[in-house]
């Protein structure tokens, strides 16, 4: 199984973690909550409702699932108020399908390597157990095979989750920040108009996969 991220990334939006270093983590697996976690590459479920404006179809709402792999680096210390845990999303497939466009297939834009990170909020660093908030900045494919085009986002869609016990925080909802709307290009054509946008996206994290499931979700 892979784990490689291109190197020959034209965009960095974070620290690059070494996957020679990191082994992947499959289930089942009990995580513990307010310990910071050893190095790995997560291998986890995804669920998320994206909204879409598309000029001459409206605003459409489609449901998503699929999985995402992502690799965690060492934390900076081994208290849990302290440390900080860098991210990479090294590998990501979704899939929804609604009447107006037919099948959407979202996976990684590799001309970007998107990046995160989890730590303690500044306000809580005096709390003996405080909850971490976690954010990824992604960069996307979004493929409508029955409208012939692929779209891509030039800005980060920034994903975020509050009230982090455990890492990674598998069950925990978020949300997209998307001030109104985030524009997507057609990846023909990237210097053009938006071809449509992102209006609002919700998403929760899955438990942890096995291989297997892993497997059958990658084709």
């Amino acid at each position: 199984m892979s784990t490689s991220v291109k190197s020959n990334t034209k965009i960095e939006w974070g620290p690059r973690i070494d996957l020679s270093k990191v082994s992947d983590v499959f289930a089942p697996q009990v995580v513990p909550e307010f310990v910071p976690p050893t190095p790995g590459i997560d291998n986890l479920g995804i669920t998320s409702t994206d909204t879409f404006m598309i000029p001459g179809k409206g605003e459409i709402a489609v449901d998503f699932s699929g999985y995402v792999r992502v690799a965690r680096s060492q934390p900076t210390t081994g208290d849990w108020v302290t440390a900080e845990v860098y991210t990479n999303l090294i590998e990501m497939r979704m899939y929804g399908e609604s009447a107006e466009t037919g099948p959407i297939i979202v996976t990684l834009n590799t001309d970007c390597l998107s990046t995160g990170m989890l730590r303690t909020p500044w306000a809580d660093m005096n709390c003996a157990q405080p909850e971490k908030a976690c954010r990824m900045a992604v960069s996307a494919v979004f493929d409508l095979p029955s409208l012939g085009v692929k779209l891509v986002n030039k800005e980060p869609i920034l994903l975020t989750i509050d009230n982090v016990r455990a890492i990674p925080p598998s069950g925990n909802p978020g949300k997209g920040q998307i001030y109104q709307l985030l524009p997507l290009y057609n990846s023909n054509d990237v210097d053009g108009a938006p071809a449509a946008y992102i209006t609002a996206l919700k998403f929760a994290m899955g438990k942890y996969l096995t291989p297997e499931e892993l497997k059958a979700l990658q084709h």
